[in-house]
């Protein structure tokens, strides 16, 4: 789990300048009009990235792998440069199709905007369109480098976007909403300069094939489906949330966005980074059908993810608002607004766990070449979300919607939990759940001893101050109580310590 840690550094650094972002666009825009047609225009390209690049790397890997093994890497390669031509292709058809029915895709993903704000949201959101393509074919070459183990630069690509987005706000603040478009395609579209030189280095040359009828392409593109499929159920489920909070509230879109961003700082952070290092070598043990090495690299992941994530969860839940008035409560954010977000963000918080379970179980099913149950899984997780989210907003309003989307992650979750069981044998035994229940009492502790902290010092010091030091304690807390209840992961990071 080395990798694991050295990338959820990285992805930290990463994640700071997400955040910095969405401090950039509240100063700026708060929860006002442009704030939300930002949100739209910036969350369809993303969207698409995100599936995109989930789908690529768990078809792509094994496929990979599995075409160096019989035949060797020059065939590999040839592989690469022929999916990438193809895809580039493919996808530039289907960013003209997506961008001459802007109108209904906005009109879906925000069913309030009406008028300026809506012709406004579809223009903004026709430009970033533009950048799909290039997102497609520079996901294959993520993958790709993850694959021979330049993970750190597979991600860090994300802090070229940020800037290049926090930069176009700024100027869109300054110089108008024209800006705003130009803004993001070319943060989507530039971020990926990085990767050229490491390909280079990896000795893959770029060969302009175009092969629809190679049999691994065939293969390919018959799993890629479902995986994309399966693979957007995060996006989807956000995407029906926001499209409900344009009617439920003014800025209810931008209120929900600020506190997703909040709850996927964290699963970014650890659940990503965790599935980036271990799914290559699942893939290779899935290749050979070894389920004892399955087993194990699952639970090494499954007990790593929830030793951070656990904590990280109860942490949300407790400070939701002095962390988000810390955060984003400055510029055209008001009290009332980082109230909002911190009561949605409660919600959300606990759904974090649920989401790391899904995403590392999934990929078990991607080594096996198992598309069908991720896909059921993923139709079950959005059918429960869009039943909950229309009662629950009607009862509870827009906390309603972070509530209904943390139950389907929990149920999506709990069925791959049971059905990965049947496939590869117990991945949960007793050593893992022990593990799990000391992680939590720790958690538990750490939670009530650094609320009772902030409480007492903020009276004196103000919040942003009692947070920082309210956290540093919680941290100490933790470590102590990982040690004294001898959980397995303490115990190994100190053995290395002491060597």
């Amino acid at each position: 789990m080395k990798t694991s840690y050295i990338l959820m550094i990285i992805t930290i650094l990463a994640k700071v300048f997400g955040l910095v972002r969405e401090q950039t666009l509240a100063y700026f825009f708060g929860r006002g009009e442009l704030a939300d047609i930002f949100l739209v225009a910036f969350s369809l390209p993303m969207m698409i990235t995100n599936v995109i690049s989930g789908a690529v790397a768990n078809g792509y890997i094994p496929m990979f792998n599995s075409i160096k093994a019989k035949s060797g890497q020059e065939k590999a390669n040839e592989f690469t440069a022929n999916l990438s031509n193809i895809l580039a292709i493919i996808f530039l058809i289907i960013s003209i199709v997506a961008i001459i029915f802007a109108s209904p895709l906005v009109k879906l993903m925000a069913q309030g905007f009406t008028g300026s704000k809506l012709n406004t949201a579809i223009l903004v959101t026709r430009i970033a369109l533009l950048s799909v393509s290039a997102t497609a074919v520079f996901s294959i070459y993520k993958a790709y480098l993850q694959i021979h183990d330049r993970f750190v630069v597979s991600v860090i690509h994300a802090i070229i976007m940020n800037l290049i987005i926090i930069l176009f706000l700024a100027i869109t603040y300054k110089f108008g909403i024209k800006f705003l478009g130009i803004g993001i395609l070319l943060a989507f579209t530039f971020q990926y300069i990085i990767f050229i030189p490491y390909v280079k280095k990896t000795s893959y040359k770029h060969k302009w094939i175009i092969d629809f009828k190679n049999e691994d392409i065939k293969k390919l593109l018959r799993i890629i489906l479902p995986i994309l499929i399966s693979s957007s159920a995060i996006e989807i489920n956000f995407m029906i949330s926001k499209s409900l909070a344009s009617e439920l509230s003014h800025g209810g879109i931008s209120i929900l966005n600020y506190a997703y961003k909040l709850q996927s700082f964290v699963t970014g952070i650890v659940v990503t980074s965790i599935i980036t290092a271990v799914y290559p070598q699942m893939a290779k043990y899935g290749s050979f059908k070894d389920f004892k090495g399955l087993r194990i690299s699952t639970r090494d992941a499954l007990s790593t993810m929830s030793i951070l994530v656990i904590p990280a969860t109860f942490g949300l839940f407790t400070f939701a608002l002095p962390i988000v008035e810390l955060l984003f409560m400055r510029g055209r954010l008001n009290l009332d607004d980082a109230t909002s977000i911190a009561n949605v963000l409660r919600y959300y918080a606990f759904g974090v766990f649920a989401i790391g379970i899904r995403e590392i179980l999934s990929r078990i099913y991607y080594s096996l070449d198992d598309t069908k149950r991720p896909v059921i899984n993923s139709l079950v997780i959005v059918g429960v979300n869009i039943i909950l989210s229309f009662v629950l907003a009607k009862f509870m309003g827009i906390v309603g919607l972070g509530l209904a989307t943390t139950i389907s992650f929990v149920v999506g979750g709990g069925f791959f939990a049971i059905s990965s069981t049947k496939l590869i044998g117990k991945i949960f035994d007793k050593n893992l759940l022990l593990n799990l229940g000391k992680i939590l009492l720790a958690s538990l502790i750490m939670a009530a001893g650094s609320n009772l902290l902030f409480n007492i010092l903020k009276l004196k010091l103000g919040s942003n101050l009692s947070l920082l030091l309210a956290i540093i304690f919680a941290a100490c807390i933790y470590g102590i109580m990982l040690i004294i209840l001898r959980v397995k992961e303490v115990k190994i990071l100190l053995k290395k310590f002491n060597k």
